[in-house]
C-alpha cells in the first residue's frame, strides 16, 4: 500500500507572477526564487513551512485556459493564529478580502479568500 508523507508542492498557472508573489507574500508565505526563462513565461516559488507553491505564468498556457474550469478547487495553509479573529485581524490589516467564513471545522475554523487568479485559498487555525 502506498503511503504518502507529506504535501511537497502545489504549482499554480497564474496570469501575473508580481500580482500572485505579492499576495502570497501578504499570506506570509517566503519568496524562494523567481525565474524568467523568456518568451512571456516567469515563474517563482514561495515557502510555506516545509512546502512549497509554485507558480507559472506562461502566456500559451493562459490563453489555452481561458475557457476551461480551474484545475484546481482549492488550496489549504494551516495558520499560527491565536484566535480566527486575530487571523481575520491580520488579513484586514494587510487588505486581503475574506470570501466567506469563519467556517467552524471539527477542530478548528477556517476563512477562504481568492488568489488573483481565482484560486480559493483556505485559511485554517486548530482550537488550543
Amino acid at each position: 500500500m502506498l503511503r504518502p508523507k507529506a504535501l511537497d508542492h502545489v504549482g499554480l498557472i497564474v496570469s501575473d507572477v508580481d500580482r500572485s508573489v505579492r499576495f502570497y507574500e501578504a499570506l506570509g508565505l517566503e519568496l524562494l526564487r523567481r525565474s524568467e526563462p523568456g518568451s512571456g513565461r516567469s515563474a517563482a516559488v514561495l515557502k510555506v513551512g516545509d512546502q512549497e507553491i509554485n507558480i507559472f505564468c506562461n502566456p500559451e498556457l493562459i490563453e489555452a485556459s481561458r475557457d476551461q474550469a480551474q484545475k484546481i478547487d482549492h488550496l489549504c495553509l494551516m495558520m499560527e493564529s491565536a484566535t480566527i479573529d486575530d487571523l481575520i485581524g491580520a488579513l484586514r490589516e494587510a487588505g486581503l478580502d475574506i470570501v466567506r467564513g469563519p467556517v467552524k471545522r471539527r477542530d478548528g475554523a477556517a476563512v477562504f479568500l481568492n488568489d488573483p487568479d481565482g484560486v480559493r485559498v483556505e485559511l485554517q487555525i486548530r482550537d488550543a
